[in-house]
């Protein structure tokens, strides 16, 4: 298989990474619009004996994914192009794919409370070709959880999805981009509920949440999802949220609590300024910010997400919970792998997707994980913890006793 892998960012270079020692993999076009980033992956791979072992198959290219037709012309090279660039290119690098004949994988969507990237759904069954969405971490590996949850259960009523990042001994870098970040969490969340969808206050709904060990309970929060306004599509369910916890969400709340993400403007000596544009502003100084290089601050992080689905099975009210475990830090870093966890995941999930891309080739159009059929799905997964690591647990059928009889 040909790839034309777009954005060398924090997940980019990990799938860059992982795919140049594929055997599925023929060809990889690695492109971004930094030289230096280029460079520098370049640099790293040499380090890992990967670039001279791989030096035939590997080509690296400076693209500037906002100019549609040098897309084209290098997309015209390949078998299909793998989107980790800013989501805010989904849209034009989906019809470059369009245009010359190539299938396309993405990280994310990039409008709120909605898959924008489904519109091509009509254009991309008439071209014959496929493309999978939304394909990191989260999303990504939750909506595969919440696919193995809803073949479990005969029925859905309420789908929690619940995250965890916690840095130890406590929170010193940011995980992302700053600006990033900020952005992420000044969208207020989503709650899917009765058919409709609700917007609800940004880290609201506060939730102790008992993860699998070693992490144990964890205070959560409300944030957004991309996959609360995918998930309701193909899965019956009458409640879907999600929360996260971890000791990056505890220091962001507190910025929410003195009120700087705030649109309103406030008095300043003699000036006025919103509180979050000014947050946004004092983000910008990070740009070209990668967490790697602070790493030597933390003894460790980890990650963790659970699903838990209350619903029913063989006529009796029932609870199933499954549970993702990446390596930590620590443990990647004893790999030489240079990567936080989440970033490490959400590359996984992606790269795992290419190696199956044969089999989920046979559906044309646009599709985000929870569309695909369980077998694949279950295989994923599977893959997933004896490729990388990502231990999966699945907890067996608890019956849910009703006390009112």
């Amino acid at each position: 298989m040909r790839v034309l892998l777009i954005g060398l960012g924090l997940v980019g270079v990990n799938i860059c990474r992982i795919l140049a020692s594929s055997s599925r993999v023929s060809e990889l076009i690695c492109c971004d619009k930094s030289l230096s980033k280029i460079n520098s992956i370049k640099s790293s791979l040499l380090k890992l004996n990967l670039y001279n072992d791989f030096l035939s198959n590997i080509e690296f290219k400076e693209l500037n994914a906002s100019r549609i037709h040098e897309i084209e012309k290098l997309a015209k090279r390949a078998d299909i192009v793998i989107n980790a660039a800013l989501p805010i290119f989904n849209i034009k690098i989906m019809k470059a794919c369009l245009n010359v004949g190539v299938n396309y994988l993405d990280l994310a969507s990039n409008d709120y409370a909605k898959a924008e990237q489904l519109s091509l759904h009509e254009d991309f069954i008439r071209e014959g070709l496929t493309a999978i969405i939304n394909s990191g971490f989260s999303p990504g590996l939750t909506n595969l959880m919440a696919k193995w949850c809803s073949e479990v259960l005969t029925e859905i009523e309420v789908l929690k999805i619940r995250l965890i990042e916690d840095q130890i001994p406590y929170w010193r870098i940011w995980s992302w981009s700053p600006y990033l970040t900020i952005e992420h969490f000044a969208s207020p969340p989503i709650v899917y509920e009765n058919g409709r969808f609700k917007i609800e206050e940004p880290l609201g709904g506060v939730e102790e949440y008992v993860f699998p060990t070693p992490i144990g309970k964890k205070r959560t929060y409300l944030i957004y999802g991309d996959e609360i306004a995918t998930i309701p599509n193909y899965i019956k369910v009458r409640k879907l949220d999600l929360k996260s916890g971890g000791s990056e969400i505890e220091f962001i709340k507190g910025l929410y609590n003195l009120g700087l993400f705030k649109n309103n403007e406030i008095k300043i000596g003699k000036k006025r300024i919103a509180p979050l544009r000014m947050l946004y502003e004092l983000s910008k100084k990070f740009n070209g910010y990668n967490p790697m290089d602070y790493i030597h601050h933390l003894d460790d992080m980890v990650i963790a997400v659970s699903l838990e689905a209350i619903g029913v099975k063989g006529g009796e009210k029932s609870m199933v919970r499954i549970h993702a475990l990446p390596p930590s830090l620590s443990e990647l870093l004893s790999k030489n792998v240079m990567s936080t966890p989440t970033a490490f995941s959400a590359a996984a999930v992606s790269s795992m997707l290419i190696e199956s891309f044969h089999e989920i080739v046979k559906n044309k159009g646009v599709y985000p994980l929870e569309a695909l059929e369980i077998s694949l799905v279950e295989k994923i997964l599977s893959n997933l913890s004896s490729h990388y690591n990502i231990k999966v647990v699945y907890e067996p059928i608890k019956i849910i006793k009703d006390v009112s009889r």
